[in-house]
């Protein structure tokens, strides 16, 4: 169930290995997350997670700040407890280092199983493949993000410092707000998120899959195993489930009689239509908390993060204050307003130690999970395809799932 990204990457690898795939969303494929996210595919330099002492120290001035990268709103506290306590409890740097290990054997073949996935599809033709950019704007800030890239750095990842001259052939369209900046070659953007998965959903269609537009409202158990979608379609018999539905995943999960700790990082972005730019690859500023895509229509500006209950309505001041922060990173949107600019919102399902659900599903025969992959979806989507096309043959992976189990909290 989902036709987000990382669902559609799972259908393709299952059919690709002759399984007969249906999809089944409430909603159009590649519309839920997959459509706002920043369009950035990382490898092993995004290893290490939010979650540590060094974030910790720096929540409660964020609270207080507004246009801050990470912001409560109040009112959603009650609800958001036992997420936020779990959230507290692993800010710990033993704990960082050990999600970082487990995060890396994720991401240590990201591109290549898009690489396989698109293979001979039309979809290919989204991807780039020339690596991404860190930036910094001060160097104080550079220096003290130095123990995440050294941690990075000793779990596999490949990186350089790029000086200014450097960067300035790289990427002219640059400003001068730019004083550091690190290349990660291993890295992949996508032009277009939604088009992406819709492409691969596509794919799905023509080798003889399905996809079914339905809210499933129930779901049947028999001796161990799910049988039965009571959907607001009608009721669909299932051999084998996959839940991969983002946000919502710990909901269909509750029907199952199972409690997941999952919960949602709101995040925002800025799309700038018909704004030129000369920028070739997706840029990554650590300080503001955002990445910045490249399209074929435009330029997009993606993440934040806001804590709130689930159907919380948006607040775009957050999506304005992107904006505010992004624009000084390109000549081109540093000195004027672009005549066109819409915002969205969009809801990132994490747990609290940000690592994903990946694996059986506690108790059942014949059910998997694959959600809560946070800002990672894009990264992870066709890497999370393989691993499940794998258990459901009952293979061995190639890496410990245990870090990634449903009830580890």
């Amino acid at each position: 169930m989902g036709a987000g990204i990382v669902g559609a990457c799972i259908a393709r690898s299952l059919e690709k290995e002759g399984h007969d795939v249906v999809l089944v969303d409430r909603n159009d494929p590649g519309s839920g997350c997959s459509f706002g996210n920043s369009g950035a595919i990382l490898s092993l330099g995004a290893s290490t997670q939010l979650p540590g002492p060094k974030l910790l120290a720096q929540i409660p001035g964020m609270l207080l700040d507004r246009n801050a990268p990470l912001v409560l709103r109040w009112r959603h506290l009650p609800g958001l407890m036992p997420w936020l306590a779990a959230f507290v409890a692993g800010c710990r740097e033993s704990r960082q280092v050990e999600t970082a290990q487990a995060m890396a054997t994720l991401l240590s073949d990201t591109t290549g199983a898009y690489d396989r996935l698109l293979k001979d599809s039309s979809a290919d033709a989204l991807i780039r493949r020339n690596g991404a950019l860190g930036l910094s704007r001060t160097d104080d800030w550079f220096a003290g993000d130095s123990w995440r890239r050294e941690l990075n750095a000793s779990l596999g990842a490949r990186m350089e410092e790029v000086s200014r001259g450097e960067l300035d052939q790289l990427e002219p369209s640059l400003s001068a707000s730019v004083v550091r900046a690190m290349y990660y070659p291993d890295a992949y953007s996508t032009l277009d998120p939604a088009g992406l998965t819709q492409q691969i959903v596509r794919d799905v269609l023509a080798g003889g899959g399905k996809f079914v537009q339905a809210e499933v409202r129930d779901i049947r158990i028999e001796n161990g195993n799910p049988t039965v979608l009571v959907t607001d379609k009608g009721e669909m018999k299932v051999d084998r489930l996959v839940v991969a539905a983002g946000a919502y995943s710990h909901q269909l999960a509750r029907k199952m009689g199972i409690k997941v700790l999952l919960n949602t990082e709101r995040g925002y972005h800025v799309d700038l239509e018909d704004t030129v730019t000369g920028l070739q690859r997706v840029l990554l500023h650590g300080e503001h908390a955002l990445a910045i895509n490249p399209r074929p229509n435009g330029l997009r500006i993606a993440g934040t993060v806001e804590f709130a209950s689930l159907d919380a309505s948006p607040d775009y001041r957050r999506a304005q204050a992107l904006w505010r922060k992004g624009r000084e990173v390109l000549k081109e949107t540093c000195e004027k307003e672009p005549a066109n600019m819409s915002f969205w919102m969009g809801r990132r399902p994490t747990l609290p130690d940000y690592r994903p659900v990946i694996g059986s599903a506690p108790g059942l025969k014949n059910c998997w999970f694959a959600f809560g992959h946070q800002h990672l979806g894009m990264s992870l989507a066709a890497r999370t395809g393989e691993i499940v096309a794998d258990l459901v043959a009952a293979r061995d992976p190639g890496l410990d799932l245990g870090p990634f189990r449903a009830d580890r909290f």
